[in-house]
Parts: structure tokens; C-alpha cells; sequence
């Protein structure tokens, strides 16, 4: 059975778990980077984890509802959490100094496991979208993902942003 469900997922899930790992794992080491660059992964997990939430879930009105408490709750974790605190912006290069992380390898690994295996149990056994043992706890985990890396985009921003605002210029202004 397992060999059949893997066989019939879609060339470019695989093709998104790739991309997911290689990105992962750069995230490993410490790295400069443009603004738009730090911001693209969380904003692709984020996005991913909301219409995981939006998708089969948002019928449940409790299970919106613990999505939406989970998503505020991780995002205040996401903004507050040690791994971005260490984060810097070097205004010679207008860049970010993203400091190596395990963090988003886990969280990026963690989001395509829940998402993956879901479509599979749905797919299997559509039933379950109506049964709130199992919508419940997933809105939770996906409101939750989408959090922290809500919270991680802005801290990123806000860091970026009181940079140059501290130096009393723009980014634009700066350059």
C-alpha cells in the first residue's frame, strides 16, 4: 500500500520536498542575504500551512477558530523566538545576517510530513474532513506552523526596518 500511495503522488511533490531540503540545509549555515530572500521561504511555508488550514478545515467553524488562536499564539513565538533574536542587518550591504539554524530544516521537513500525510489520509478516506478528532488537532498544527513563520517574516521586517530607521534613513535612502 505504501508503495502504490508513493507512486501515485505527483512528480512535483517530490520536486517540493527537493527544494524544501536544499533550502533547509542552507539555512544551516550562517549567510548574508537580500531582504526578499529571507522572507521567501517563510512566506512559501506560511502560505502553504494557511491553505492547509483553509482547505477541507475552514467548513469546521471550531477548528477555523483553534487555527486562528494557534496561528496568533506561534506567530508572538515566531517574533519573540531565539532563533530570530540573533538575526542582524549589515547596512554597508543593505543585507541580513541570518545566523545557521536547524530551525527552518525541521519546521519546513515538519510542514510537508503533516500536509503530505493529511492529503493521503483524505484521499484514502474522505470522510475524515467531517470527523473533528482529526480536523481539530490539524488545524492546531497548521495554524500553529503558519504562525511561526508568520512571526518569523516579521521580525525579519522589523528588524530590517528599525535598522535604518535607528540610522535615521530608508533602505532606499541608504544606497
Amino acid at each position: 500500500m505504501i508503495l502504490a500511495i508513493l507512486s501515485h503522488t505527483p512528480t512535483w511533490v517530490w520536486l517540493l520536498l527537493a527544494f524544501l531540503l536544499y533550502r533547509g540545509l542552507q539555512a544551516t549555515r550562517t549567510r548574508e542575504s537580500a531582504l526578499w530572500r529571507a522572507l521567501l521561504l517563510p512566506l512559501a511555508m506560511c502560505a502553504l500551512s494557511v491553505t492547509g488550514l483553509l482547505q477541507g478545515l475552514a467548513s469546521h467553524a471550531l477548528a477555523s477558530g483553534l487555527g486562528a488562536l494557534a496561528l496568533l499564539a506561534a506567530a508572538w513565538l515566531g517574533f519573540h523566538g531565539q532563533a530570530v533574536r540573533r538575526i542582524s542587518v549589515d547596512r554597508a550591504s543593505q543585507r541580513l545576517v541570518l545566523p545557521g539554524s536547524w530551525q527552518p530544516l525541521l519546521l519546513t521537513v515538519s510542514i510537508f510530513v503533516v500536509k503530505y500525510s493529511a492529503a493521503v489520509a483524505l484521499a484514502l478516506h474522505p470522510a475524515l474532513a467531517a470527523q473533528a478528532w482529526f480536523t481539530l488537532p490539524l488545524a492546531l498544527v497548521y495554524g500553529a506552523f503558519a504562525g511561526l513563520f508568520a512571526g518569523r517574516m516579521l521580525r525579519i521586517m522589523h528588524l530590517y526596518w528599525r535598522a535604518w530607521s535607528d540610522a535615521g534613513q530608508t533602505p532606499a535612502a541608504a544606497g
